[in-house]
């Protein structure tokens, strides 16, 4: 086992423990321990993908912008309370927006009209959403605004790229939908909504993230078989 094979692996356990625990922490409110350890478990992310990573392209490079910005998203809110709605909400606006880069070209090659077929209610439940909560926005309205077509672009073109992403994009449609019912919609009440919140978004990076590593051109050594591209060549050594 490579090195970099060894960090990518460190990497996935520490951002799976981490996750556990703020989801856990979440469900038995303790706020402190669940904030402690939002950006330990994207760090962990982050530093899976980046090992990963084996050659840089524009895709893969939008995407390690996409879970950065989303770390500090995890991260800021705790440094600046006043401001800790709208700091998340650009970061996640941020990685929305990193995210849709990342798909648009693999979108392109290989969009299936199924999935696509499939996406096009987000677009219902995200005018929904944004009816509902659009009084008790506040100052935020715009970000909101913002950031509601910014999910709708990323979860149409997740769904279009292979299985792995439609069901990232669509955990995020979710976990957006109940935060954004968590703090803009008066009355609302999702039982422990904290905790779904952070189960879906941890889903929804992962599936993200584990659909754009598929998407990597193959390069596999298989014994005296080399296979590139669709190509397969057969080395027979004397």
């Amino acid at each position: 086992m490579g090195a970099r094979t060894a960090i990518g692996r460190a990497g996935w356990v520490v951002f799976a423990l981490a996750a556990l625990v703020n989801v856990v922490a979440l469900y038995l409110q303790h706020p402190v321990l669940a904030e402690a350890a939002k950006p330990i478990a994207t760090g962990g992310l982050l530093l899976a993908f980046v090992a990963s990573v084996r050659s840089w392209s524009v895709p893969m490079g939008f995407t390690a912008a996409a879970i950065s910005m989303s770390w500090i998203g995890d991260t800021l809110p705790r440094l600046s309370p006043a401001t800790a709605q709208l700091t998340t909400a650009l970061a996640f606006l941020a990685a929305m927006i990193a995210y849709s880069v990342a798909l648009a070209p693999m979108w392109a090659r290989r969009r299936d009209p199924l999935r696509m077929l499939l996406a096009i209610p987000y677009a219902g439940v995200i005018i929904g959403l944004f009816v509902a909560c659009a009084d008790g926005a506040g100052s935020l309205l715009p970000a909101m605004v913002v950031y509601a077509v910014a999910l709708a672009i990323m979860a149409f073109l997740s769904a279009g790229v292979n299985a792995l992403t439609w069901v990232g994009g669509t955990l995020f449609l979710l976990c957006s939908s109940v935060l954004g019912m968590d703090w803009f919609l008066p009355g609302a009440w999702v039982p422990f909504a904290g905790a779904w919140v952070m189960l879906s978004y941890f889903g929804a990076q992962t599936f993200l993230v584990l659909g754009i590593l598929r998407t990597r051109p193959r390069t596999a050594r298989d014994g005296g078989r080399r296979t590139v591209g669709g190509a397969t060549l057969v080395i027979v050594e004397s």
